[in-house]
């Protein structure tokens, strides 16, 4: 699966990652229609907070569940 990914300031990738899998009872895998980057994540990407690592971008989405864990009720 594809994911964005920031390595420093102005530097976002789209990168092959892992796909998702139920690791808990209580996980749900969503099938993503929309995305989009939040406020917070602007700071690294403009250079005014460091970061230590490579980090994961958006994390308000929709989608569509297509995976739950046994737990999961709705």
């Amino acid at each position: 699966m594809l994911a964005a990914v920031l390595h420093g300031p102005g530097d976002v990738c789209f990168e092959n990652v892992a796909d998702p899998e139920i690791l808990k009872s209580t996980d749900a895998i969503i099938r993503l229609a929309a995305t989009c980057i939040c406020g917070s994540h602007l700071w690294p990407y403009r250079g005014a907070q460091s970061i230590t690592e490579p980090m994961h971008r958006g994390h308000e989405y929709r989608g569509i569940v297509v995976e739950v864990g046994s737990a999961v009720t709705r």
